[in-house]
């Protein structure tokens, strides 16, 4: 009979799998780059993450609800939760932080038309 702590870790390895592969199948796209080819990788790596994500929820729940009967099973639950926290936290972080900002620009002013030689009276 298949153990509950054997069943964690076996959601925590598909997790990884498919964690892990959302990179592989969402680079291995070829296409010129354009906007089209950004949004299918980004279509890819959304239905691999969602997958991946539930995984995660449904591998804490059952390291939640089956902490009592096998050693460990709590921390090896939490690891894809945590993992995947860990990476939303970091891309934020990064996103907010690091991003170049652009430099800032003068105010426009108009300025007054200049009269050219051809608009100049003959004397």
């Amino acid at each position: 009979m298949i153990g509950k702590k054997t069943i964690v870790i076996a959601l925590v390895l598909v997790w990884a799998g498919v964690f892990f592969g959302s990179f592989l199948a969402s680079s291995a796209i070829e296409g010129p780059r354009n906007i089209d080819t950004g949004f299918r990788r980004l279509d890819v790596l959304a239905q691999y993450h969602i997958v991946a994500i539930s995984l995660a929820i449904v591998s804490a729940v059952l390291g939640i609800v089956w902490r009592r009967q096998a050693a460990r099973i709590l921390p090896i639950g939490l690891v894809p939760l945590s993992v995947t926290a860990l990476l939303v936290v970091g891309v934020l972080v990064v996103a907010t932080f690091l991003r170049d900002s652009p430099a800032p620009q003068p105010p426009l002013t108009p300025t007054a038309p200049a009269a050219s030689a051809v608009d100049q009276p003959a004397t």
